[in-house]
């Protein structure tokens, strides 16, 4: 019995032994996999975030398809067909113009972060928004229609350079810049922003109709001649 006692206590001594030596390596294999992932991740991410815009837009996109009616309707004439893919035609380029705008500044972009990710959403969300409330200024250009889509738009759009400052403050840290400068840029594009909108949103409660059309108008210019980024300067430089 004693033999069998030290045989048993000198198995078990090995076989701590064997798992003292196992642990140590085994939880170094964990942290440098680790390691990696973490690394990897924002790389990973910014390839997501990549193809869920792509795809939720095209859902946008084929929802505002889908919406439109078919005269073969009950109540529904060609004239009111002709006016629904008038309106498509006008969402698509609002959609489009912001599908654009975004590609071109995730362009600056190599990896992402949980909070540009965040601000991704908010302007996917309200974009979601912009083809309904266009429809709704269309058919009712009421001053209640015409100031939500101001607000919309001005949501967007504050997302946009949000993320935008994200790309520029990445962008200078691989390639020689000023901070200074990039500050003062961001903060004249900002406040431009916000007196122009407001100024609309202000003369939408008294020109509901005119300033329908500008809103209408700005979004068709920005896509045909859009604003310069980052890429296009460095390239010029």
């Amino acid at each position: 019995m004693a033999g069998e006692k030290c045989t048993i206590i000198d198995g078990d001594n090995m076989q701590n032994k064997v798992n003292s030596k196992l642990q140590p390596s085994t939880k170094e294999q964990v942290q440098r996999r680790l390691a990696r992932l973490q690394a990897h991740e924002p790389l990973a991410l910014k390839a997501h975030l990549d193809s869920l815009n792509d795809g939720i837009i095209a859902i946008i996109i084929t929802i505002m398809v889908l919406e439109i009616p078919l005269p073969s309707q009950a109540a529904v004439s060609y004239h009111d067909f002709l006016k629904a893919i008038f309106i498509f035609g006008v969402s698509f380029f609002v959609v489009a113009n912001f599908w654009y705008e975004l590609n071109r500044i995730l362009l600056m972009l190599k990896q992402t972060s949980k909070q540009l990710i965040i601000c991704d959403f908010i302007f996917l969300a309200v974009l979601g928004l912009l083809p309904v409330l266009t429809k709704w200024m269309m058919v009712e250009p009421s001053r209640l229609a015409v100031l939500d889509y101001g607000v919309a738009y001005l949501a967007a759009n504050l997302m946009k350079t949000v993320i935008s400052v994200f790309a520029w403050e990445q962008l200078f840290t691989e390639i020689d810049g000023s901070p200074h400068m990039f500050a003062v840029k961001m903060g004249q594009r900002l406040l431009l922003l916000l007196i122009i909108n407001v100024i609309l949103l202000i003369l939408a409660w008294f020109l509901p109709r005119w300033i329908l059309l500008a809103y209408l108008l700005m979004s068709i210019l920005d896509f045909f001649f859009p604003e310069k980024t980052a890429v296009d300067q460095r390239v010029q430089n």
